[in-house]
């Protein structure tokens, strides 16, 4: 009886050691996920000013190669200027 219970602690220990290593894993994998969405946000922001400070030099360079795009920009910041007023407009009341 006594190998018995040996051997059921041996299973017990062995997959209270799997679940641990398996935990341990699973906390170091989410870590650094965490720091791999930190560091691809820092990129985007970084691109983000970039394409704003790129747009104001050069918004009005109707040959520029993006310029499509910057009319793009240029258009949507006038619509949401307009929306802003209505609603400023549509509070006022």
């Amino acid at each position: 009886m006594s190998e018995f219970w040996d051997k059921v602690s041996d299973t017990l220990n062995g997959a209270a050691t799997t679940v641990t290593d398996k935990a341990k894993e699973v906390s170091e994998v989410t870590a650094l996920k965490g720091q791999v969405r930190s560091q691809k946000k820092k990129l985007e922001n970084a691109y983000l000013e970039i394409g704003g400070k790129y747009y104001e030099a050069h918004k009005d360079d109707e040959n520029d190669i993006y310029a499509e795009q910057l009319r793009v920009i240029t258009d949507a910041k006038k619509e949401i200027e307009k929306l802003e007023e209505d609603i400023a407009t549509i509070k006022a009341k």
